[in-house]
């Protein structure tokens, strides 16, 4: 059991979310030349830890013993404002998951998003931004020992980064839907994944 994630919510929202993002009807199938905006939907997620953590009895839904890889469940919503053609964007982006130790967690960001490459179908977009994370106080578990590197507020955790990063890479499937998969480097500690829909209009 999750606690403070109310999953079936959760679920309805994602699927309200990914219905918006079908592909259109095949009259409507033709395509603009340049896109203008990009609506962006993922299940979240898979975390890759790159050491070995010292709480990994603290998280239920590890792979392995040692916590080096854990499920994470929630989603991720964004969308794009192209600002020069359908190259380099504007993207706003929210999160909201159980993290590794199963507690309440999301992550608030802004930033820019630019095209490293496209060859038929697939494209890499790369982009950098400020972002808040946030999560349940681990302190509430007596596993854990607060290390300072998040700050505390009430019952929360968080950290302000004034520049994160994140790698998408997109597959068209049909029209103006692709399906997308993003990777985001928590350097030095973990390695996080999603996937899910694109829709561009």
């Amino acid at each position: 059991m999750l606690p403070h994630v109310d999953i079936p919510r959760l679920l309805q929202a994602l699927l309200c979310i990914l219905l918006l993002c079908l592909p259109p009807s095949p009259a409507q199938a033709q395509e603009p030349a340049i896109y203008k905006n990009a609506v962006t939907a993922k299940l979240f997620g898979v975390s890759v830890h790159l050491r070995e953590s010292p709480y990994p009895e603290m998280f239920p839904n590890r792979l392995d013993d040692k916590g080096y890889i854990t499920f994470n469940y929630g989603a991720i919503v964004g969308y794009d404002r192209f600002v020069v053609r359908d190259v380099i964007s504007v993207r706003v982006e929210q999160g909201l998951y159980a993290d590794c130790a199963a507690k309440l967690a999301g992550f608030t960001h802004i930033g820019w998003r630019g095209l490293i490459f496209r060859k038929g179908r697939h494209s890499l977009n790369g982009g950098i931004g400020p972002t808040l994370v946030y999560r349940r106080d681990w302190n509430e578990n007596d596993a854990y020992v607060d290390d300072g590197y998040f700050k505390r507020h009430g019952e929360w955790q968080y950290k302000f980064y004034w520049y994160a990063g994140e790698l998408e890479y997109n597959y068209r499937l049909k029209g103006r839907t692709d399906l997308s998969v993003n990777l985001v480097p928590g350097i030095p500690e973990l390695v996080s994944f999603g996937i899910g829909l694109r829709k561009r209009f």
